[in-house]
């Protein structure tokens, strides 16, 4: 019988297209193209899970238990951030909230996204993909007197709006390919929060990808070598099951604020088969996360990211 009229041949092709991508996922620290399997663990669990029970249906009980095998590795690093605790700190500072949001160059519901932050505000807000009309539509946006826009017509504007006066903010051109980042200083309640907004490129190219990690590095060397609490945020264009994000979380001293959440996609999030999780919000170990979530569709291929965060109480003196 031929493959086209046999399911069972149909869901082992698949099985060994598991196979493959597994592997290949496993070989994401040589780089491109092997990086870009790693990052849809949660579609390999489910996949594999399917076939599992496809599979046992047809018979093929050792396939099946392939499938099964290959589901329950996948769905291991999923499950593991799922029960983090991202907090490490005694939470007795001020509170405060930051956004980051990809807001789609070519995105026209622009009403969307300013009704929405106009009934959810933030003290600090991180935006990507920033163009003319975009900067037009965020003066209706109330609330943030301080605010630094760097408008672009491609999907690399990037922007800062902020509750509180913005301190030393200067564009980043962090591996000199032409993309602008922002990093500064906000005070907050008689606190300082250092901050990095970043935008990094698609990495569906080697030469793509080698400019994303350079970014990432370069943004890592940024924040270590300044002290005090400190925060990075954007569309990073990385998932967190991919060995590059844990080395920029290793190098720049960061976790990941959305540890301990449900498995919440931000691009593509309708879309099942290509959604991940590419929008960050990163702290320091001297911020406490009290809350942190993937927000709603707002038109935009992204969703925004909403972090409550608090300082770390003040050392006592003598303490």
């Amino acid at each position: 019988m031929r493959a086209s009229r046999n399911p069972r041949a149909w869901a082992l092709a698949a099985l060994a297209g598991l196979v493959v991508a597994s592997v290949c996922a496993l070989a994401a620290p040589l780089g491109w193209p092997f990086e870009l399997f790693s990052h849809f663990q949660a579609q390999y669990a489910v996949a594999g899970l399917l076939l599992a029970m496809l599979l046992l249906s047809f018979g093929s009980r050792r396939a099946a238990a392939l499938a099964g095998m290959l589901a329950a590795f996948h769905a291991l690093p999923v499950l593991q951030r799922t029960a983090a605790d991202p907090t490490s700190v005694a939470c007795a500072g001020s509170g405060f909230t930051v956004v980051t949001a990809n807001l789609q160059f070519s995105n026209p519901e622009t009403g969307r996204f300013v009704d929405w932050l106009a009934a959810n505000p933030a003290d600090l807000v991180v935006l990507q993909e920033v163009t003319a009309s975009w900067a037009q539509a965020l003066r209706r946006v109330r609330g943030y007197p301080h605010r630094t826009l760097l408008v672009r017509e491609d999907p690399y504007g990037i922007g800062v709006l902020s509750r509180w006066p913005l301190e030393s903010v200067e564009p980043r051109d962090l591996v000199g390919d032409g993309l602008p980042s922002l990093a500064g200083r906000v005070p907050i309640e008689g606190r300082g929060l250092r901050f990095v907004a970043l935008h990094t490129h698609w990495p569906v190219l080697p030469g793509l990808e080698r400019s994303r990690d350079r970014s990432l590095a370069s943004a890592a060397g940024l924040i270590r070598s300044a002290t005090g609490p400190a925060v990075a945020l954007g569309d990073l264009n990385v998932t967190p099951y991919s060995p590059v994000f844990g080395r920029f979380l290793a190098e720049a001293g960061l976790r990941d604020a959305v540890n301990g959440s449900k498995w919440q996609p931000t691009w593509m999030a309708g879309f099942w088969p290509l959604s991940l999780r590419i929008d960050h919000v990163l702290v320091s170990p001297d911020l406490c996360v009290e809350h942190a979530e993937v927000g709603p569709p707002l038109g935009s291929d992204h969703r925004p990211v909403i972090a409550r965060l608090r300082f770390a109480a003040p050392r006592s003196v003598g303490g």
